[in-house]
């Protein structure tokens, strides 16, 4: 009895609060494109090539103090030591027991080193050493979307977004114990709705904080240790929102055209300094900085044509540390209070960077590093494993 009256106590079904006169909006129309390169906010680039003991390709990443970890498709979650050593494989993708279905989102308990890999309407819990210990299901807490939005690791607990794509979800967002107890929610306060063109949402931790943003909401939300939650920033409202409801055209050009007219966020998280969000807009993509304190906003952005020669841009910071690949994909780590914005890429796309003309013509602030860096790729394969970037930030 003493032990589920402790869970009773536990649980906490939160509102959030959510003063929307102080929040900073974000406006993908009021962004300002100010030019912005790598050497503006960057002092150190490092190149760590990872272990080709077991190929792979597709992946997603996870960095800690000690090493890193990559899952890679069909394969299971690969652990690499910080110099990029391969340590070993945790689980494996297939249908028995102890394997995962899907296998791409997983989070990493740093202290026990337990990794907890999201499949559908359960998570896959392994040792440090790769031994399967147990199933945790979510599937009740969860709409009917067989998975969840992803999965975090904050505060020894399991933090499980649910997006809301379906308009149907009961909940934001629930956290549970890693014995599977659920520990609290944040119910949606959006009104059911149906939509046949869906978008998930992100989230990202910064500066001891989880953050959360769904397409439907208004409002990002940071989430504390002790589990409360508050508005933290807004999207600004209008048409180019996107939409409660269909998307119906009648021609494929109709559906891109309206699309376009749409803000995509793809992708965000935070620098000392720095809101940054990878997004499309207009046809345009791009990777926006916003200076937190003065709110001046950035564009990391490079113009292109189609073959329509309609003109469009694509997310592009132009790396002139040494002249190396452009960054697309951005990730930030924190070690230790050294801030790092992080990027995975193949040695195929180094490569065929290394012999552009755009390479050859560069002028980087480092000259010496362009020199270094042209070693190193020509020192690599084109099949092997991929390689990951690592920028230390300026203070």
């Amino acid at each position: 009895m003493k032990l589920k009256y402790l869970i009773y106590l536990f649980l906490i079904t939160f509102s959030c609060d959510n003063k929307d006169g102080t929040l900073f909006i974000i406006d993908p129309r009021s962004i300002v494109k100010n030019q912005i390169t790598l050497a503006d906010i960057g002092d150190e680039i490092t190149y760590i090539p990872l272990d080709n003991k077991i190929p792979f390709t597709n992946f997603k990443y996870v960095i800690t103090t000690t090493s890193i970890y990559v899952s890679a498709k069909g394969i299971g979650i690969l652990k690499f030591d910080r110099e990029g050593r391969l340590i070993n494989r945790i689980g494996s993708q297939g249908r028995g027991p102890g394997e995962f279905i899907y296998g791409m989102e997983f989070a990493v308990d740093e202290r026990s080193g337990n990794v907890y890999i999201l499949d559908p309407h359960k998570i896959k819990v392994y040792s440090a050493n790769g031994i399967f210990l147990r199933d945790i299901p979510y599937d009740s807490y969860i709409s009917s979307h067989a998975m969840a939005g992803g999965i975090e690791f904050y505060n020894s607990l399991l933090f499980l977004p649910d997006y809301i794509m379906e308009g149907n979800s009961k909940y934001n967002w629930i956290f549970l114990d890693t014995l599977g107890n659920l520990v609290s929610i944040k119910n949606n306060s959006v009104p059911e709705f149906y939509a046949n063109v869906v978008k998930p949402g992100c989230i990202y931790k910064y500066d001891n904080k989880l953050f959360y943003f769904n397409y439907f909401n208004d409002t990002i939300f940071s989430i504390s240790p002790d589990l409360q939650c508050k508005g933290e920033y807004l999207f600004a409202q209008g048409p180019h929102r996107w939409p409660r409801a269909n998307i119906n055209t009648n021609s494929f050009d109709q559906f891109s055209a309206q699309i376009s007219r749409l803000f995509l966020p793809y992708d965000m998280f935070e620098t000392e300094h720095f809101i940054v969000l990878r997004y499309a807009y207009l046809k345009n993509e791009a990777i926006s900085f916003i200076n937190k304190k003065t709110k001046k906003t950035f564009i990391a952005s490079k113009n292109n044509k189609s073959n329509e020669d309609n003109e469009f841009s694509e997310a592009y910071l132009e790396n002139d540390l040494d002249g190396g690949i452009p960054l697309k994909y951005l990730n930030y780590y924190n070690d230790k209070g050294e801030e790092y914005l992080t990027e995975i890429i193949t040695p195929f796309d180094l490569k065929v960077y290394i012999s552009s003309d755009e390479f050859k013509n560069s002028i980087p602030k480092y000259s010496e590093m362009k020199k270094d860096l042209k070693k190193f790729v020509a020192s690599l394969k084109e099949t092997d494993n991929p390689v990951l970037i690592l920028i230390k930030l300026k203070e």
